[in-house]
């Protein structure tokens, strides 16, 4: 399949903007960086404390009701000057270093969940220890007069989710449960899925009613759902919000496959809205390209520019179209799905 020139800068963006909010320089007592390359310097000594934990507490903390580490503004204003957290000058009697040393009260005595941060320190994943975090909560001045507040107009951006990429791919291809289960059974939607084969079905493995062991021939289901980042709460496994070679493999088998199950559904017009597989660049350019912008617009959210459409119609429709139309308009999907537009918010 033909991939547009666009396509690989697209992806170095979406690799730089997905970066730009995980950077991880240096934390105090780390070493330097083997390359010698640039690294983001910290803004200040709480900005150091905060990238000397992010390797332990940014899975949990990066997005949610408590996204600590989403950002330094976050980070100081939702845990460094909250006094239920860290009380200034007495690091004992801080909650964030009772939970680091699994002795704090409640419910949670520890975080990170799952090990312990002592554990984590000493197996070299995170370099910060407890005694620097309690040095800098002796030390931590008084907070500013006025903490910064967000800025409305900043740009931020992160990939979607495993969970928004299975339900806004089925919503924006007009796929339902019945195009990949068996609904033999009168009442399959309460009782555990049967999965057919050869659809590429993607399901996670803590949604009810969960995946059937009784699979016609496709048992990867929740496998993918997993290599596209997904959390699975009943196993404890946390998302990955990283874009990884897993989920960008999952995804690539995902798009072509959905966007063949979409062409192909009858009387499905959210691919083929103003064209049938019978219209040819040579029959009815027209209605080619007025298709073309209504996919791209569907999908992105934002019409083309005319040498964006000109583009994804000469480098992925028209080569394809040399072999069929349902395959050019498969390639044309599968493409605006793989675009950084697609796959941020």
């Amino acid at each position: 399949m033909s991939t547009p020139r666009w396509m690989p800068r697209t992806a170095a963006l979406l690799a730089l903007a997905l970066a730009t909010g995980a950077c991880t320089e240096k934390p105090p007592g780390g070493p330097d960086t083997p390359d010698g390359g640039e690294t983001c310097a910290p803004a200040n000594r709480n900005d150091e404390i905060r990238l000397g934990l992010a390797p332990a507490c940014e899975g949990c903390h990066l997005a949610g009701n408590k996204p600590f580490f989403a950002s330094l503004t976050a980070f100081e204003n939702g845990l460094v000057y909250d006094e239920r957290y860290v009380k200034r000058g007495d690091p004992e009697n801080s909650l964030l270093v009772q939970m680091l040393e699994a002795t704090a009260p409640g419910s949670y005595r520890q975080m990170p969940l799952g090990q312990r941060y002592d554990e984590l320190v000493a197996s070299g994943h995170v370099s910060l220890t407890i005694d620097q975090v309690k040095a800098w909560i002796r030390e931590l001045p008084p907070p500013p007069g006025r903490l910064e507040v967000p800025d409305p107009e900043a740009f931020t951006v992160r990939r979607l989710s495993a969970e928004e990429l299975v339900v806004s791919l089925m919503d924006q291809l007009g796929l339902t449960l019945e195009d990949f289960v068996s609904t033999s059974d009168p009442n399959w939607r309460n009782k555990a899925y049967v999965v057919n084969g050869g659809k590429l079905f993607v399901w996670p493995g803590d949604w009810s009613p969960g995946i059937s062991n009784e699979y016609v021939s496709d048992s990867r289901s929740v496998e993918r759902y997993d290599a596209l980042g997904g959390g699975n709460s009943l196993v404890y496994r946390k998302k990955d919000v990283g874009f990884g070679p897993s989920a960008a493999q999952t995804l690539v088998q995902m798009s072509q496959a959905w966007c063949a199950r979409a062409v192909d559904k009858k009387s499905n017009t959210a691919v083929l809205r103003y064209v049938t597989l019978a219209d040819t660049t040579a029959k009815n350019p027209d209605a080619v390209q007025k298709n073309l912008r209504a996919l791209y617009l569907r999908m992105l959210g934002q019409p083309p520019s005319d040498a964006e459409a000109k583009q994804l119609f000469e480098q992925v429709y028209l080569p394809l179209e040399a072999q069929s139309t349902r395959l050019g308009w498969i390639g044309v999907c599968a493409s605006l799905i793989r675009h950084p537009l697609w796959l941020t918010y």
